[in-house]
């Protein structure tokens, strides 16, 4: 074995090792972990996506957030059974330490970011060559903003008016 081969193959191998080591808990994590790491990431994700749109007052902005993300975390379960699976994936991705690193390029937890590093993460999977961080921001983002819109308490805001439908008596 050449020394060129030896140190390819260390590198390779650790490689795999630290993967495998950090893909471990996405295969024995349980739903509580899963919903966990959902609630962190969606905590970290929603004040920079929803940035505009939140109320002005710093109390109403938490409620509005945390009512949102509880929203989220509700209709998850309605999805369909691989979105499911790919945006819990997603969610322990980034709890993750060594993975969230490969996503974000951030050693940081995602909360730990500035709304404005936040918003650039955003803006980075929005326009990456990769499908897969395309479709985790256009996945995201669905989510989140049909659960902020989805609220009754945001339609006045946007000026709609539900339909009303006539009762048959």
């Amino acid at each position: 074995m050449q020394r060129r081969q030896f140190i390819m193959l260390g590198l390779a191998a650790g490689a795999t090792l630290a993967t495998g080591v950090s893909l471990y808990p996405l295969a024995v994590a349980d739903q509580q972990e899963r919903r966990d790491a959902a609630a962190l990431v969606l905590d970290a994700i929603l004040p920079a996506l929803l940035l505009g749109a939140l109320p002005a007052d710093p109390q109403q902005q938490q409620v509005a957030l945390e009512q949102t993300r509880n929203a989220a975390l509700e209709f998850l379960p309605f999805l369909a059974k691989r979105t499911q699976a790919e945006l819990s994936q997603l969610f322990l991705l980034l709890s993750q330490q060594l993975t969230r690193l490969a996503l974000t390029g951030h050693l940081l937890a995602i909360g730990e970011l500035t709304i404005s590093q936040r918003l650039q993460l955003l803006e980075d999977w929005r326009t990456s060559y990769l499908a897969l961080l395309q479709q985790a921001f256009n996945g995201l983002r669905a989510l989140l903003l049909g659960a902020y819109y989805g609220q009754p308490e945001q339609w006045p805001a946007l000026g709609y008016q539900p339909p009303e439908f006539r009762s048959y008596e």
